[in-house]
């Protein structure tokens, strides 16, 4: 029975040497490989065309103050007077030319002229036009476009 569990001590260490090593800068080429792995050749990157930049504004129109969520790049929410109005710049990069980035105006109800609320009207323009408008009233999404390279 000892002889049996040494005999297995010494393959199963064995195996654990050989078989669990890694190149300790010997000058092996395993390291290499799997530097390589983890980085693809640029044979194997995607061209996606060059960075474009566009100019957003999102624009809310009314009377009164409203929250209102937003993203042209990067999301933000705040309180403003109406009529708001915001300008950014867009840079799509990569995959973004692709499969875009959500631009988005989302105004919160404010008090009508009858002292209900309504959805104050939105509108999204990019580059100076108009992608998608809003006429608002008593039931409002917002407005929403994906922006995509040309």
């Amino acid at each position: 029975m000892r002889r049996t569990v040494s005999a297995a001590a010494l393959v199963m260490i064995g195996v654990l040497v050989s078989g669990c090593g890694g190149d300790s800068g010997s000058g092996g080429d395993s390291g290499a490989k799997a530097q390589s792995a983890d980085k693809p050749d640029s044979a194997e990157k995607p061209k996606w065309g060059p960075p474009e930049t566009h100019e957003v504004t999102l624009k809310v129109q009314g009377t009164g103050s409203s929250q209102i969520g937003w993203a042209a790049g990067s999301s933000e929410f705040d309180s403003a007077t109406l009529p708001w109005k915001k300008t950014a710049k867009v840079t799509l990069e990569g995959a973004e030319l692709k499969k875009g980035v959500q631009l988005y105006v989302t105004p919160q109800a404010v008090k009508g002229t009858s002292g209900t609320f309504v959805f104050p009207p939105c509108a999204i323009e990019v580059d100076g036009k108009t992608v998608d408008k809003n006429a608002g009233g008593k039931s409002s999404h917002g407005c929403k476009y994906t922006l995509k390279g040309s």
